[in-house]
């Protein structure tokens, strides 16, 4: 006997098929392997998960963009542990499913009197494309040793931004004016020291291995007394490798045409616009 529901054939299905840019390499089990046509299948969004999408605070501890990615995207077995670098192309995959290719942005136009916006159309599909033909450098040699470096988790990543968040939050203490001098120093004292120690467990937690003439290393505390313990032109050395690969996984800025009637009053002939894809903002209407 089928106890399949008449209502099965009207439930989602998927809307298109998603080559990760990380090829699946940094998963514990590589889910376009998993997919039978070395493409994830995307779902769009339920009314749930749009909800899900208003919560803030679900918003700023990532919990809210797991819940969709489970269940837009199913074969990622866990989100907090896919590599930083996918998180974007899941997320334009996931809007291209509910909402289509396109994605229109209100950007404001500098150099007029009065505050203006124009509206322009981004291509997604083009977006994901470029995506694709990034490549993560894995191997630096800094004099006898080779490490090797890794993309970070979205659960690492999330952890560094609200890191960086209550820096931000300090910096905006010293601009206060009606904060004494001393209670500034003290917070800038703190907030340095978070930096530095920010800074320093970024970079532990991109190396997985260091490989010397006498063998590797690949115990984590073994690499962190490392560089708690190492010169500053090998730590800068591999901060700077790190840095590198994370700006060449930044999707570009885009430059748009101003319309003449905007240009006549004073607006440049275009504008650049960096394309971040907040979670907050990036699924908030079609």
């Amino acid at each position: 006997m089928d106890n399949q529901s008449v209502l099965s054939k009207y439930k989602r299905q998927p809307k298109i098929y998603l080559a990760l840019p990380s090829k699946g390499k940094y998963y514990d089990v590589n889910p376009m392997e998993k997919s039978g046509s070395g493409e994830l299948p995307i779902y769009s969004m339920t009314a749930r998960d749009e909800l899900e999408l208003k919560t803030p605070d679900a918003l700023m501890n990532g919990e809210a963009t797991t819940k969709v990615i489970k269940s837009c995207c199913p074969l990622i077995d866990d989100p907090w542990k896919m590599p930083n670098i996918d998180l974007d192309a899941v997320l334009i995959a996931i809007r291209i499913a509910t909402y289509g290719e396109k994605m229109e942005m209100e950007i404001p136009i500098p150099g007029l009197k009065e505050p203006e916006t124009a509206t322009y159309s981004i291509d997604l599909r083009q977006i994901l494309d470029s995506l694709n033909n990034l490549v993560w450098e894995e191997e630096l040699v800094v004099g006898d040793l080779t490490f090797t470096v890794k993309p970070i988790s979205y659960k690492q990543g999330t952890d560094f931004y609200q890191s960086t968040y209550e820096q931000q939050r300090i910096a905006n203490i010293l601009s206060n004016e009606k904060i004494s001098d001393e209670e500034k120093m003290q917070a800038f004292r703190e907030a340095f020291k978070k930096l530095s120690q920010t800074t320093l467990e970024i970079v532990c937690a991109h190396v997985t291995e260091i490989k010397t003439p006498e063998g590797i290393e690949t115990n984590p505390k073994a690499i962190r007394d490392f560089f708690d313990n190492t010169d500053k032109e090998t730590f800068v050395a591999v901060s700077e490798f790190v840095d590198k690969n994370r700006k060449a996984w930044q999707i570009q800025s885009k430059t748009f045409q101003v319309e003449q009637e905007l240009q006549d009053k004073g607006a440049p002939p275009t504008v650049e616009v960096p394309l971040l894809f907040d979670q907050s903002n990036f699924f908030a209407s079609r």
